[in-house]
């Protein structure tokens, strides 16, 4: 996802162009603005089972129970519907626009929803056929939206960037995101982004629950910015239960720390299924990947990883590794994972990276797979115990060095089963680089 901030709001309900626009687009209908507009400055609100309702703005201070209804908004640009009040709240109900798939994104076109208030929520509210955001919330603390449907949003599903201030405690939970209509060709963002900032490593958003989503996106979008889901400049939070299926990423985790990513489903990806870049002390347990046009997981970034452990993961079906640590990794736990490579690829792929610990891990190369883990310019070790390695067609460890000067060392393996491989261990080194003496791999 590009390093974008929220859009500035240029165009309101008090503006000029706003208010031209409304009335062109109420010419034809019963515009409910005002009475509604009224009947929330009040105070709560029930709205009439069933009935639709137009309107070009509204601001909720307290609480909108929509009751079965529909809000259609008129308006075409800025955040017409803003949940302006502490603790105000919307549920219940479809809030709809004009905007089809058929049509281009437009990032100033008119948002569904904007959340611009500490603890407001929305829960049970489909938002969907916006040219812009589905929902977007300002730099704001435990923002709540839970059971609700976002669908057909041109720009971006729900969207929360901070990029002011530290915020915490936000809820996004038992959601669906859908923009899987999107042309593949068309579509330019995720379908959820959640950012304490774009690139201030002194503004983060901390406490989130993620939990029991699903985000749907195209298969193999064009722009790779077309993540399920990316998350950045955020600590302590947990993603958990969630389905992501297709677009380049299902979930991206950038610059982060204290996550816990967990019992997570990843399909159809591009790239890859789950990516950690530039994060710290996070984890990824019992997650599923089942198929990704890339790698499983990616654990990569500009500067590096250091303290990321895989527990428990079930990875197939990827057309690159299972896992591919990048450069500058470092502090690389796998533990407990299966891992089915496909052919001609490795399980774990490690470039220049360091202090890895693999251990009870199942490895399956199904006979056309190349080697369970490949160390590239790595300087070694790396200690693999326990677990079971089966059916590779060259090597459990395969060593490539090509950095001069570089020695490859400390890299031991006890207690693996080891069944239909041929040899334990491959090594080129090439361009005056170096095997140490610490290196243990036996069948």
């Amino acid at each position: 996802m590009q390093e974008r901030q929220c859009n500035p709001d240029v165009t309101t309900a008090d503006s000029t162009a706003f208010k031209t626009d409304a009335m062109l687009s109420n010419a034809s209908t019963t515009d409910d603005t005002y009475t509604l507009q009224n009947q929330l400055n009040a105070g709560n609100v029930t709205l009439v089972a069933g009935r639709t309702y137009n309107v070009s703005s509204l601001r909720v201070s307290h609480a909108l129970n929509m009751n079965g209804a529909t809000i259609y908004v008129t308006a075409k640009y800025g955040y017409p519907i803003r949940m302006t009040g502490y603790g105000a709240s919307i549920t219940n109900g479809t809030i709809k626009g004009s905007w089809t798939t058929s049509q281009a994104a437009d990032a100033n076109g008119a948002a569904g929803l904007y959340i611009a208030a500490d603890n407001c929520s929305v829960s049970k509210v489909t938002v969907a056929s916006f040219p812009s955001y589905g929902i977007l919330v300002a730099a704001v603390n435990k923002p709540s939206v839970t059971y609700c449907l976002i669908k057909n949003t041109g720009y971006l599903g729900f969207y929360f960037d901070a990029e002011t201030k530290y915020t915490s405690g936000g809820v996004f939970s038992h959601n669906t995101v859908d923009r899987s209509a999107i042309p593949a060709s068309a579509i330019n963002e995720s379908g959820v982004a959640i950012r304490g900032s774009s690139n201030n490593p002194n503004i983060v958003t901390s406490g989130w629950s993620i939990i029991g989503n699903v985000i749907k996106m195209p298969y193999r979008p064009s722009n790779w910015n077309a993540e399920g889901m990316e998350v950045r400049y955020m600590t302590n939070s947990t993603i958990s239960v969630n389905t992501f299926t297709n677009g380049s990423i299902g979930c991206s985790i950038v610059r982060c720390s204290g996550i816990t990513a967990s019992w997570n489903q990843f399909s159809g990806s591009t790239e890859e299924g789950l990516e950690f870049a530039d994060t710290k002390s996070s984890s990824s347990q019992n997650n599923t990947i089942t198929s990704s046009g890339g790698v499983g997981i990616l654990v990569d970034g500009s500067s590096g990883c250091n303290g990321i452990t895989l527990t428990g993961d079930k990875i197939s079906g990827t057309v690159e590794e299972c896992i591919h640590a990048y450069y500058n990794t470092y502090n690389l736990v796998v533990n407990g994972a299966t891992l089915t490579a496909g052919p001609n690829t490795k399980a774990i792929n490690l470039q220049k990276t360091n202090q890895v610990k693999i251990q009870n891990t199942i490895f399956r190369g199904s006979g056309v797979a190349n080697a369970a883990i490949m160390l590239d310019n790595c300087p070694g070790n790396l200690a693999m115990t326990g677990g079971a390695v089966n059916g590779f067609k060259q090597a459990v460890i395969c060593i490539y060095n090509s950095t001069s000067g570089l020695t490859t060392n400390n890299v031991s393996m006890n207690g693996v089963t080891i069944s239909a491989v041929p040899r334990a261990l491959i090594t080129v080194l090439e361009s005056g680089s170096y095997l140490g003496a610490n290196v243990a791999v036996k069948l």
